[in-house]
């Protein structure tokens, strides 16, 4: 071999090596900085079948969407629970519901949860009373039906630490576009300004503010210095201070619905079968807190289940229907005795009889509930708003901030 072709073996070899090196590193740009490499025929991203239609080419293929989050509407209500307050306390039980439901028929459909604040003043039997925000309304409403408005006396209550532990306390839901968070500040009487305990409405309302949750002030009769401090808190919460009677201005409001979806409200409890231990006596206790309730109640209960059907599924019915409970693998103990009787295929028989009775049920009361609504928009509420009337108005108004209609 001459020394020129020797020469030109070796430009050849280091060219090839240079343009190897190149092409590497090309690769690896286009790795970092490009779409990624389609994918080998040997590996691809799944069968066509996977798919239900044939499989695109690898740039054509659509992303999958990501399921959008269900809005949330978070209220919190901070009750002055003192003796003057009976009326609206006794108002707030016969409320809640109607609240809830009026709330759980917005679009999109929300999640909805309450959290309670009851609040006195030092040397009273307590001088707040703390529940966290909660989905089961249930539970809530037996919570509302142990308040009972006792004590106070000197006017002031201990407002300052109400406030706080509403905003401080609660596990609220993240501050994101189509959550609703709102704290309701009801009370006859101003704040104490005298206890040195670094409890402070100001500091807790600019907290709220801060925080993204709007505080509505509700005064509860025609105190003076309650108004001038309310303003003053919704200001700073940037929420509205607004007036009630000192009886809370709730109405019973009577459509010609109510008796029958009374009706449909408990034979709707008759499809409920509770089980399990602790959770067993828990679902009891909503099933005879709620039969034992006023015909109004009960309508509004039966409308909220209406529109928050997985509500529901927290039985046995619902939990062997939605596939969440199994049935042979559930221990007889945890049965009740009439379910525990059966034979497996009959028990499973008698609860599907349930669910499908169930399912009809919450159809009816739905188109009924629906015609409910109707008619109480159609009607008058007089002059003074109750409660649950200004309730419903700024919720209406926060949940139109961020998509929710009403």
């Amino acid at each position: 071999m001459t020394t020129r072709e020797t020469k030109r073996e070796k430009w050849v070899s280091a060219s090839l090596i240079v343009g190897a090196l190149f092409a590497g590193l090309a690769a690896m740009a286009a790795t970092r900085h490009g779409p990624p490499a389609a994918p080998t025929p040997a590996a691809p991203l799944a069968p066509p079948a996977a798919f239900g239609a044939p499989t695109k080419p690898e740039a054509q293929v659509a992303k999958p969407e990501v399921p959008a989050t269900r809005p949330r509407v978070d209220l919190v209500f901070a009750l002055d629970t003192t003796g003057s307050m009976s009326g609206l306390i006794e108002g707030a039980k016969a409320k809640i519901w109607s609240i809830a439901s009026f709330v759980a028929r917005a679009q999109p459909t929300p999640d909805v949860r309450v959290g309670l604040v009851a609040y006195r003043d030092v040397g009273d039997a307590y001088v707040t009373r703390v529940f966290d925000l909660d989905d089961d309304l249930d539970r809530v409403y037996r919570r509302l039906l142990s308040f009972r408005a006792d004590g106070g006396g000197d006017g002031p209550e201990h407002v300052a630490r109400a406030l706080h532990e509403a905003v401080h306390d609660m596990s609220w839901s993240p501050h994101a576009n189509n959550n609703v968070r709102l704290i309701y500040l009801v009370g006859d009487a101003p704040p104490h300004l005298d206890y040195q305990d670094g409890y402070d409405y100001v500091k807790a309302a600019r907290a709220a503010a801060t925080k993204g949750i709007q505080i509505h002030a509700i005064r509860c009769g025609s105190d003076e210095e309650t108004a001038t401090i309310w303003r003053r808190i919704a200001s700073l919460g940037h929420g509205e201070f607004l007036t009630i009677n000192q009886d809370g201005g709730m109405h019973e409001r009577r459509t010609p619905y109510d008796v029958e979806l009374a009706r449909l409200h408990d034979k709707l409890s008759d499809t409920v079968v509770a089980y399990g231990g602790a959770k067993g006596a828990a679902t009891r206790a909503a099933i005879e807190a709620a039969n034992d309730a006023p015909v109004s109640v009960k309508a509004a209960r039966a409308g909220f289940l209406s529109a928050k059907k997985e509500k529901m599924d927290s039985d046995l019915v619902g939990g062997v229907a939605s596939g969440r409970v199994d049935l042979a693998k559930l221990p007889a103990a945890d049965l009740p005795a009439s379910i525990a009787a059966l034979p497996l295929e009959e028990r499973r028989a008698k609860l599907a009889t349930d669910a499908k009775d169930r399912g009809a049920l919450l159809e009816r009361i739905s188109k009924l509930s629906t015609e409910r609504d109707k008619f109480l928009k159609s009607e008058p509420e007089g002059k003074s708003s109750g409660f649950d009337g200004e309730v419903e108005k700024t919720v209406r108004k926060a949940g139109a901030a961020v998509g929710l209609a009403f």
